[in-house]
């Protein structure tokens, strides 16, 4: 029975792990196929970069704020926030405030009521983690 149920804790996160778009799927929705072509691998290395590490969720800890900061989409159309979206958040497709030393914590809640901090990286911060990965690729290409 342990086992059976150790099975099943496992195959759910594996559900979950590939539930969720990867960057490069992420880069796909956001952009027009005229788009996509008229980016380089570069370019496109960036996005993707950008789709994966720009913003995460946190559960909402402390005083519920005066207002919740309500998302707008590229075109700057108000988003309603789901459990799914949350999930399976994309930040290419959305228009959020990013200040250039710290970061941005915004208090969001979903449609169901769940309530999160979505943690917006600095564009210092991007660029940091953006210079590590090429550190970190160009030790593996030489090894």
């Amino acid at each position: 029975m342990k086992s059976l149920l150790i099975t099943c804790a496992f195959l759910a996160v594996g559900i979950l792990a590939v539930a969720q778009s990867s960057p490069a799927v992420r880069v796909q929705q956001a952009l027009s196929a005229t788009e996509m072509n008229a980016l380089s691998q570069d370019e496109l290395a960036a996005l993707e970069f950008k789709a994966e590490k720009l913003c995460w969720f946190e559960a909402f800890k402390g005083e519920v704020p005066a207002s919740w900061y309500t998302l707008s989409d590229r075109n700057g159309n108000a988003v309603t926030l789901t459990d799914a979206l949350v999930a399976d958040f994309n930040p290419l497709i959305y228009n959020l405030p990013q200040q250039l030393v710290q970061c941005e914590n915004l208090p969001v809640q979903t449609t169901s009521g769940n309530q999160y901090i979505l943690i917006v990286r600095s564009e210092e911060q991007m660029q940091k983690e953006w210079q590590r990965r090429l550190t970190k690729n160009a030790k593996k290409q030489t090894k």
